[in-house]
Protein backbone atom coordinates (compact mmCIF):
# COMPACT_ATOMS: atom_id res chain seq x y z
CA UNK A 1 0.00 0.00 0.00
CA UNK A 2 1.59 3.26 -1.19
CA UNK A 3 -1.09 5.74 -0.14
CA UNK A 4 -1.96 5.47 3.53
CA UNK A 5 -2.72 9.11 4.37
CA UNK A 6 -5.86 11.02 3.40
CA UNK A 7 -6.29 14.78 3.81
CA UNK A 8 -9.88 16.01 3.52
CA UNK A 9 -10.13 19.65 2.44
CA UNK A 10 -12.86 22.04 1.47
CA UNK A 11 -14.89 25.03 2.68
CA UNK A 12 -16.96 25.01 5.84
CA UNK A 13 -20.23 23.08 5.47
CA UNK A 14 -18.81 20.99 2.63
CA UNK A 15 -19.16 17.70 4.54
CA UNK A 16 -15.56 17.08 5.62
CA UNK A 17 -16.32 15.68 9.05
CA UNK A 18 -19.11 13.49 7.67
CA UNK A 19 -16.82 12.05 4.99
CA UNK A 20 -14.03 11.66 7.57
CA UNK A 21 -16.24 9.47 9.76
CA UNK A 22 -17.69 7.55 6.80
CA UNK A 23 -14.26 6.69 5.39
CA UNK A 24 -13.02 5.48 8.76
CA UNK A 25 -16.11 3.30 9.11
CA UNK A 26 -15.84 1.94 5.55
CA UNK A 27 -12.14 1.05 5.93
CA UNK A 28 -12.10 -0.01 9.58
CA UNK A 29 -9.60 2.78 10.34
CA UNK A 30 -7.15 1.49 7.71
CA UNK A 31 -5.97 4.98 6.71
CA UNK A 32 -4.58 7.95 8.57
CA UNK A 33 -7.24 10.56 7.80
CA UNK A 34 -6.87 14.24 8.59
CA UNK A 35 -9.61 16.86 8.53
CA UNK A 36 -7.90 19.89 6.90
CA UNK A 37 -4.23 20.30 6.07
CA UNK A 38 -2.01 22.69 4.09
CA UNK A 39 -4.64 23.58 1.49
CA UNK A 40 -6.88 25.01 4.21
CA UNK A 41 -3.95 26.91 5.70
CA UNK A 42 -3.27 28.41 2.26
CA UNK A 43 -6.93 29.37 1.71
CA UNK A 44 -7.33 31.07 5.08
CA UNK A 45 -3.97 32.81 4.79
CA UNK A 46 -5.16 34.23 1.46
CA UNK A 47 -8.53 35.18 2.88
CA UNK A 48 -6.98 37.09 5.78
CA UNK A 49 -4.18 38.63 3.71
CA UNK A 50 -1.39 36.67 5.32
CA UNK A 51 1.68 35.35 3.50
CA UNK A 52 0.60 32.36 1.39
CA UNK A 53 3.97 31.33 -0.09
CA UNK A 54 4.96 29.05 2.77
CA UNK A 55 1.66 27.17 2.56
CA UNK A 56 1.80 26.91 -1.24
CA UNK A 57 5.25 25.30 -0.90
CA UNK A 58 3.99 22.96 1.82
CA UNK A 59 1.11 21.81 -0.40
CA UNK A 60 3.55 21.03 -3.21
CA UNK A 61 5.95 19.25 -0.84
CA UNK A 62 3.12 17.08 0.47
CA UNK A 63 2.05 16.19 -3.07
CA UNK A 64 5.62 15.29 -4.08
CA UNK A 65 5.84 12.61 -1.37
CA UNK A 66 3.20 10.54 -3.17
CA UNK A 67 1.92 8.87 -0.01
CA UNK A 68 -1.09 11.09 0.67
CA UNK A 69 -4.42 11.43 -1.12
CA UNK A 70 -5.90 14.92 -0.95
CA UNK A 71 -9.69 14.98 -1.21
CA UNK A 72 -11.23 18.40 -1.84
CA UNK A 73 -14.98 18.69 -1.30
CA UNK A 74 -16.65 21.32 -3.48
CA UNK A 75 -20.44 20.99 -3.31
CA UNK A 76 -22.46 23.71 -5.01
CA UNK A 77 -22.94 27.17 -3.53
CA UNK A 78 -26.60 26.33 -2.95
CA UNK A 79 -25.72 23.27 -0.86
CA UNK A 80 -23.13 25.20 1.14
CA UNK A 81 -25.58 28.02 1.91
CA UNK A 82 -28.38 25.62 2.82
CA UNK A 83 -26.15 23.78 5.27
CA UNK A 84 -24.95 27.06 6.74
CA UNK A 85 -28.55 28.20 7.33
CA UNK A 86 -29.40 24.88 9.00
CA UNK A 87 -26.45 24.59 11.35
CA UNK A 88 -25.00 28.10 11.53
CA UNK A 89 -21.31 28.82 11.96
CA UNK A 90 -19.33 30.71 14.57
CA UNK A 91 -16.98 32.32 12.04
CA UNK A 92 -18.63 32.29 8.59
CA UNK A 93 -21.57 34.17 7.11
CA UNK A 94 -23.14 33.77 3.67
CA UNK A 95 -20.61 36.07 2.04
CA UNK A 96 -17.43 34.74 3.64
CA UNK A 97 -18.33 31.07 3.21
CA UNK A 98 -18.78 31.54 -0.56
CA UNK A 99 -15.50 33.44 -0.61
CA UNK A 100 -13.80 30.45 1.05
CA UNK A 101 -15.41 28.09 -1.47
CA UNK A 102 -14.14 30.21 -4.35
CA UNK A 103 -10.60 30.13 -2.98
CA UNK A 104 -10.73 26.35 -2.77
CA UNK A 105 -12.23 26.13 -6.23
CA UNK A 106 -9.47 28.29 -7.72
CA UNK A 107 -6.80 26.31 -5.87
CA UNK A 108 -7.86 23.01 -7.42
CA UNK A 109 -9.35 24.12 -10.73
CA UNK A 110 -6.43 26.34 -11.70
CA UNK A 111 -3.68 24.87 -9.52
CA UNK A 112 -3.45 21.45 -7.95
CA UNK A 113 -6.63 19.73 -9.10
CA UNK A 114 -4.93 17.91 -11.98
CA UNK A 115 -2.24 16.32 -9.80
CA UNK A 116 -2.56 12.52 -9.66
CA UNK A 117 -3.08 12.42 -5.89
CA UNK A 118 -5.75 15.13 -5.69
CA UNK A 119 -9.42 14.13 -5.93
CA UNK A 120 -12.05 16.86 -6.30
CA UNK A 121 -15.58 15.83 -5.29
CA UNK A 122 -18.40 18.16 -6.31
CA UNK A 123 -21.25 15.83 -5.38
CA UNK A 124 -23.11 16.21 -2.10
CA UNK A 125 -24.02 12.50 -2.01
CA UNK A 126 -22.09 10.84 0.81
CA UNK A 127 -22.32 7.29 -0.49
CA UNK A 128 -21.05 8.36 -3.90
CA UNK A 129 -18.18 10.33 -2.37
CA UNK A 130 -17.07 7.43 -0.20
CA UNK A 131 -17.04 5.09 -3.20
CA UNK A 132 -15.19 7.62 -5.37
CA UNK A 133 -12.59 8.14 -2.64
CA UNK A 134 -11.92 4.44 -2.11
CA UNK A 135 -11.88 3.67 -5.84
CA UNK A 136 -9.43 6.51 -6.39
CA UNK A 137 -7.02 5.49 -3.64
CA UNK A 138 -7.13 1.85 -4.80
CA UNK A 139 -6.24 2.94 -8.32
CA UNK A 140 -3.35 5.04 -6.99
CA UNK A 141 -2.02 2.14 -4.92
CA UNK A 142 -2.03 -0.09 -8.00
CA UNK A 143 -0.55 2.45 -10.42
CA UNK A 144 3.15 1.90 -11.28
CA UNK A 145 5.33 4.28 -9.29
CA UNK A 146 7.03 5.62 -12.40
CA UNK A 147 3.66 6.54 -13.91
CA UNK A 148 2.65 8.40 -10.76
CA UNK A 149 5.88 10.39 -10.79
CA UNK A 150 5.54 11.15 -14.50
CA UNK A 151 1.95 12.31 -14.03
CA UNK A 152 2.99 14.47 -11.07
CA UNK A 153 5.68 16.28 -13.07
CA UNK A 154 3.60 16.69 -16.23
CA UNK A 155 0.58 18.04 -14.35
CA UNK A 156 2.69 20.45 -12.31
CA UNK A 157 3.13 22.56 -15.44
CA UNK A 158 6.85 22.72 -14.74
CA UNK A 159 9.88 21.29 -16.46
CA UNK A 160 11.28 20.05 -13.15
CA UNK A 161 10.18 19.06 -9.67
CA UNK A 162 12.80 18.76 -6.94
CA UNK A 163 12.74 16.08 -4.23
CA UNK A 164 10.02 13.74 -5.45
CA UNK A 165 9.58 10.55 -3.41
CA UNK A 166 7.66 7.37 -4.09
CA UNK A 167 7.42 4.26 -1.93
CA UNK A 168 6.09 0.80 -2.63
CA UNK A 169 6.21 -2.82 -1.56
CA UNK A 170 7.70 -4.95 -4.32
CA UNK A 171 5.73 -7.84 -5.76
CA UNK A 172 8.12 -10.51 -7.05
CA UNK A 173 5.42 -11.76 -9.40
CA UNK A 174 5.10 -8.46 -11.24
CA UNK A 175 8.60 -7.54 -12.40
CA UNK A 176 9.44 -6.46 -15.93
CA UNK A 177 12.64 -8.43 -16.53
CA UNK A 178 12.84 -7.21 -20.14
CA UNK A 179 14.11 -3.88 -18.85
CA UNK A 180 17.51 -5.49 -18.23
CA UNK A 181 17.95 -5.56 -22.02
CA UNK A 182 16.92 -1.93 -22.53
CA UNK A 183 19.62 -0.91 -25.05
CA UNK A 184 20.07 2.61 -23.73
CA UNK A 185 20.81 1.46 -20.18
CA UNK A 186 21.79 -2.23 -20.38
CA UNK A 187 25.51 -1.79 -19.61
CA UNK A 188 24.75 0.83 -16.98
CA UNK A 189 22.37 -1.50 -15.14
CA UNK A 190 24.88 -4.36 -15.33
CA UNK A 191 27.54 -2.14 -13.76
CA UNK A 192 25.29 -1.07 -10.88
CA UNK A 193 24.13 -4.62 -10.20
CA UNK A 194 27.67 -5.97 -10.30
CA UNK A 195 29.01 -3.32 -7.90
CA UNK A 196 26.09 -3.58 -5.48
CA UNK A 197 26.18 -7.37 -5.27
CA UNK A 198 30.00 -7.31 -4.96
CA UNK A 199 29.61 -4.92 -2.05
CA UNK A 200 27.31 -7.38 -0.32
CA UNK A 201 29.77 -10.23 -0.93
CA UNK A 202 32.73 -8.25 0.38
CA UNK A 203 30.92 -7.01 3.47
CA UNK A 204 29.60 -10.46 4.41
CA UNK A 205 33.08 -11.92 3.83
CA UNK A 206 34.89 -9.26 5.86
CA UNK A 207 36.76 -7.97 2.82
CA UNK A 208 36.47 -4.37 3.93
CA UNK A 209 38.77 -1.77 5.53
CA UNK A 210 37.77 -3.00 8.99
CA UNK A 211 38.43 -6.62 8.21
CA UNK A 212 35.14 -7.49 9.93
CA UNK A 213 32.47 -9.71 8.42
CA UNK A 214 29.11 -7.95 8.49
CA UNK A 215 25.82 -9.43 9.63
CA UNK A 216 22.42 -8.93 8.08
CA UNK A 217 21.73 -5.85 10.22
CA UNK A 218 24.77 -4.01 8.85
CA UNK A 219 24.48 -0.39 7.73
CA UNK A 220 27.26 -0.84 5.16
CA UNK A 221 25.30 -2.32 2.25
CA UNK A 222 25.57 0.74 0.03
CA UNK A 223 26.35 1.73 -3.55
CA UNK A 224 27.33 5.29 -4.51
CA UNK A 225 28.21 6.97 -7.77
CA UNK A 226 27.99 10.41 -9.42
CA UNK A 227 25.74 9.15 -12.22
CA UNK A 228 21.94 9.43 -12.33
CA UNK A 229 21.37 6.52 -9.94
CA UNK A 230 23.69 7.93 -7.34
CA UNK A 231 22.97 6.01 -4.13
CA UNK A 232 21.46 2.67 -3.15
CA UNK A 233 21.28 1.69 0.52
CA UNK A 234 19.87 -1.61 1.79
CA UNK A 235 18.84 -2.15 5.40
CA UNK A 236 17.39 -5.38 6.77
CA UNK A 237 15.29 -4.63 9.82
CA UNK A 238 12.47 -6.50 11.59
CA UNK A 239 12.26 -9.14 8.85
CA UNK A 240 11.88 -6.51 6.11
CA UNK A 241 14.37 -5.36 3.49
CA UNK A 242 14.25 -1.59 3.08
CA UNK A 243 15.98 -0.37 -0.07
CA UNK A 244 16.36 3.40 -0.40
CA UNK A 245 17.54 4.84 -3.72
CA UNK A 246 18.50 8.40 -4.62
CA UNK A 247 18.54 9.55 -8.23
CA UNK A 248 20.34 12.85 -8.70
CA UNK A 249 18.18 13.34 -11.80
CA UNK A 250 15.70 11.44 -13.93
CA UNK A 251 13.97 12.21 -17.21
CA UNK A 252 10.41 11.13 -16.45
CA UNK A 253 9.58 10.89 -20.15
CA UNK A 254 12.39 8.70 -21.48
CA UNK A 255 14.27 6.76 -18.79
CA UNK A 256 12.41 6.81 -15.46
CA UNK A 257 10.21 3.83 -16.37
CA UNK A 258 13.29 1.71 -17.04
CA UNK A 259 15.25 2.91 -14.00
CA UNK A 260 12.27 2.28 -11.73
CA UNK A 261 11.70 -1.27 -13.01
CA UNK A 262 15.43 -2.00 -12.79
CA UNK A 263 15.53 -0.81 -9.17
CA UNK A 264 12.67 -3.15 -8.27
CA UNK A 265 14.54 -6.08 -9.83
CA UNK A 266 17.79 -5.05 -8.15
CA UNK A 267 16.03 -4.92 -4.77
CA UNK A 268 14.90 -8.52 -5.27
CA UNK A 269 18.43 -9.54 -6.27
CA UNK A 270 19.78 -7.87 -3.13
CA UNK A 271 17.34 -9.90 -1.04
CA UNK A 272 18.44 -13.10 -2.79
CA UNK A 273 22.13 -12.25 -2.38
CA UNK A 274 21.48 -11.79 1.35
CA UNK A 275 19.73 -15.20 1.39
CA UNK A 276 16.56 -13.68 2.77
CA UNK A 277 13.36 -15.77 2.74
CA UNK A 278 11.42 -15.65 -0.53
CA UNK A 279 8.43 -14.24 1.33
CA UNK A 280 10.49 -11.44 2.88
CA UNK A 281 8.81 -8.06 2.51
CA UNK A 282 10.87 -5.80 0.24
CA UNK A 283 10.14 -2.09 0.41
CA UNK A 284 11.57 0.34 -2.13
CA UNK A 285 11.84 4.09 -1.64
CA UNK A 286 12.82 6.11 -4.71
CA UNK A 287 13.99 9.67 -4.06
CA UNK A 288 14.53 11.86 -7.13
CA UNK A 289 16.38 15.12 -6.57
CA UNK A 290 15.52 16.42 -10.05
CA UNK A 291 12.53 14.84 -11.79
CA UNK A 292 12.46 16.60 -15.13
CA UNK A 293 10.95 16.54 -18.62
CA UNK A 294 13.34 18.43 -20.91
CA UNK A 295 16.97 17.18 -20.77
Amino acid sequence: MRFFNINIEGPDCSGKTTLYNALHKATDFKYNIQDRSCMSMFVYAKMYNRDTSVWFDKILNDLKRLDTLNIVLLPSEEVILQRLSERGDEFQDTTSIIEVRNYFRNLVKIGFGSYPNVLVLESDDLESNVKSSLDFINSLNSMPGQELIKSLVFNSGRNELVDVQCKETIDRNHLDWTVLNFPQEKEYYEKIEREMLNTLFREFSGLNERGQAQKHDSRRFIYTDNSCISMIHALYRQNELDVSVTLRSSNVTTTLWADYEFLKILSVKIADEMSLPKDCVIKLTVNIRSAHIVP
